[in-house]
């Protein structure tokens, strides 16, 4: 009997063991620990692939993704910035407000 937590654990082992180029990840980081936040986002720095990550957490982001796709208004909009460039455009502080906004 395996908590949210470590069946998300076990299921990132697994998963970054395979030999992929291309990891899709849709919030990533419930149920984790800041530890094992901590391990997976330096896996995935590492990552020699592609990464599409779905995520609220600002801080998992920083200095992981280097564009952010925006999707709202029935249109997907690219930016080309990291989480932070991406949010002082949007003159917002949080990921949050964008749920707000649309």
């Amino acid at each position: 009997m395996l908590s949210g937590g470590e069946r998300t654990r076990l299921a990132m082992i697994k998963l970054l063991l395979e030999p992929v180029n291309l990891l899709i990840l849709d919030e990533p980081t419930n149920h984790l620990d800041m530890k094992t936040k901590d391990i997976l986002k330096q896996a995935l720095v590492d990552f020699d692939g592609t990464i599409i990550v779905v995520s609220h957490d600002r801080d998992f982001l920083d200095g992981l993704i280097t564009k952010v796709y925006e999707f709202g208004n029935q249109k997907v909009t690219e930016h080309l910035e990291d989480i932070y460039g991406f949010l002082a455009i949007k003159k917002m502080e949080n990921l949050r407000e964008i749920e707000r906004k649309n």
